[in-house]
């Protein structure tokens, strides 16, 4: 066919056209994914080394933030607190005597006048047997019943209503006040995977908030399913982590049965206007009051210094004549000289890391025994 039999024939080159410009649109396309893939890799590299985070590790950082209180045996609703531990309970490894406390050994019945001690998960001890707690470990360290009322997931505002509710039982002559850092987060939420009590600041007054109803979402539906699959596979990323937790919390950490919900209010205030109402029922009562900081292990490795928000609360705890025990600057210590030592402090999979071991309990009971005189 001559040239101008082919000017009058286009039909003969249509379909070469389409699929040249279908394959032109396909590989914008692919050049657009990679370039944006490109983009935040290179954000998240950023992000790491400013943060002083691993290059070569890639945990599911949502999820090591996130609270799964449903489906725990040892776990039940409470009107005020929001859930605590059953009372009484036996689960392997797990052992709760009246009050929800955990049993340090074989003890069968809470010793009052001990020393009490209120915290989150890290005061519990997730993930390590009983005797394998701080709680037991300091007992064993200093002779004395410790007694172990820690709530897993609870933030500081749940663990300062805890104490004040177990100090006219208990009366203990030592309150030991477990905090981990992330619990002052935990303190801005109305709902941080179950309904939660808060508290807003009103004219310098704090007031308290019940716990709500949960009303459950659903994750029913192709999009709703594939934006959750999305979300996994984006919580490798420590600074889409940091972004997200912080402007989308209740996409970010919620599910079907779990909600986080931000309350109104500025968790470090909140915080230590608690401390402060704390102080004043512990001196009422003659007893003494320690304030333990603790930490998950990439706030250990990110920085030099405590995260901004601990790092205020114990300087309010201070001015109130709280006894501080901070466990950041000993562990920091261990970093500085190995990196992978935290491997051995921190329950982990090799990626993760989550609560404190065995070892890393009994470092955090060495530091409370030689404020208590061991």
């Amino acid at each position: 066919m001559d040239d101008a039999n082919r000017s009058q024939n286009p039909r003969t080159e249509a379909p070469v056209g389409r699929a040249a410009k279908r394959g032109l649109r396909w590989a914008n396309a692919a050049l657009a994914l990679l370039s944006a893939a490109l983009s935040v890799l290179a954000i998240e590299i950023g992000y790491r080394v400013a943060f002083g985070l691993p290059l070569s590790e890639w945990p599911n950082w949502r999820i090591d933030n996130t609270v799964i209180l449903n489906g725990r045996d040892v776990i039940v609703p409470d009107p005020h607190l929001g859930w605590k531990l059953k009372p009484n309970n036996s689960s392997p490894g797990h052992h709760t005597l009246e009050h929800g406390i955990r049993r340090n050994s074989a003890e069968t019945a809470v010793r009052p006048g001990a020393i009490l001690a209120v915290g989150d998960s890290f005061t519990e001890g997730w993930e390590v047997e009983d005797e394998e707690t701080w709680p037991a470990h300091l007992e064993k360290r200093i002779g004395k019943p410790v007694l172990n009322a820690g709530v897993g997931g609870y933030g500081t505002d749940q663990i300062v209503l805890r104490a004040e509710q177990l100090l006219p039982v208990l009366k203990p002559k030592t309150l030991i006040v477990g905090f981990l850092e992330f619990d002052i987060h935990r303190t801005n939420h109305t709902h941080f995977g179950s309904p939660k009590p808060y508290f807003t600041v009103e004219n310098d007054v704090l007031k308290q908030h019940p716990p709500a109803l949960l009303t459950p979402r659903s994750e029913r539906g192709f999009l709703v399913a594939a934006s959750y699959g999305i979300r996994d596979a984006l919580g490798h990323l420590a600074s889409i982590d940091f972004l997200l937790s912080r402007v989308a919390p209740d996409f970010w950490y919620g599910s079907e049965r779990r909600e986080y919900r931000k309350a109104p209010n500025d968790p470090v205030r909140v915080t230590c206007l608690l401390l402060e109402r704390l102080k004043k029922q512990v001196d009422a009562a003659g007893a003494r009051m320690i304030l333990f900081m603790q930490y998950y292990a990439n706030a250990i490795m990110a920085d030099d210094d405590p995260p901004a928000p601990a790092d205020r609360v114990v300087t309010c705890a201070e001015a109130l004549g709280i006894e501080i025990v901070d466990q950041f600057a000993s562990l920091r210590a261990l970093v500085a000289a190995d990196r992978g030592v935290l491997r051995a402090y921190y329950m982990t999979d090799g990626k993760n890391y989550s609560h404190m071991s065995g070892k890393g309990n009994e470092h955090a009971a060495g530091l409370l025994a030689k404020v208590l005189g061991e």
